[in-house]
């Protein structure tokens, strides 16, 4: 385990890093550049991650609870569910500004996630497994950039906080009561 994970004065890269299956619990890596990263299955809750560069990461069944990834880039990353380790989880997560366009985030958790203002442009939570969908339930998307992104199948509930004018039924979302009806 990495508490307090810090990188050397003036070292602010992790690019192309292989740190799968790692307990980075508490991890300040704010602004660090981990563009291409494996961080498959890795723990990295309760992480210091703002404005840090996870662009084109491989992030399946990774665990983010309650990190800060306000701002964060995450284009172009792998969330998706892992048949290893399960759901990447985002819960009660901060993604505030966060970049997530063209994102794999098929069978992800995002419950009680902050999202607002952030970029789903383009973005493909549409889950492969039907029986693992992408959950939205209680999360803030608030001013979040939907268009373009695939929500087809995603849970969402009575607490899910979207941008003004957005139809969740629309986009092909399911609300948690209908899907436990059937």
């Amino acid at each position: 385990m990495f508490r307090d994970f810090t990188l050397p004065p003036g070292d602010r890269s992790l690019a192309g890093a292989t740190i799968k299956g790692r307990d980075l619990i508490f991890a300040r890596l704010s602004g660090v550049d981990l563009s291409g990263a494996d961080l498959r299955w890795g723990v990295l809750r309760c992480c210091k991650l703002d404005g840090a560069i996870l662009r084109g990461c491989r992030l399946s069944g990774a665990s983010f609870q309650e990190t800060d990834l306000r701002g964060a880039d995450l284009r172009g990353s792998d969330l998706s569910f892992d048949s290893v380790a399960g759901s990447t989880r985002f819960d009660a997560a901060d993604l505030s500004g966060a970049d997530l366009r063209g994102a794999d985030m098929g069978g992800a958790s995002f419950r009680r996630a902050r999202l607002v203002g952030a970029d789903l442009r383009e973005a493909c939570a549409r889950s492969s497994r039907p029986d693992h969908p992408t959950r939205f339930d209680g999360a803030d998307l608030a001013d979040a950039q939907l268009g373009g992104a695939d929500l087809t199948g995603c849970v969402f509930d009575s607490e899910t906080r979207f941008p003004q004018g957005f139809d969740p039924s629309e986009a092909g979302m399911i609300h948690a009561k209908d899907r436990s009806a059937s």
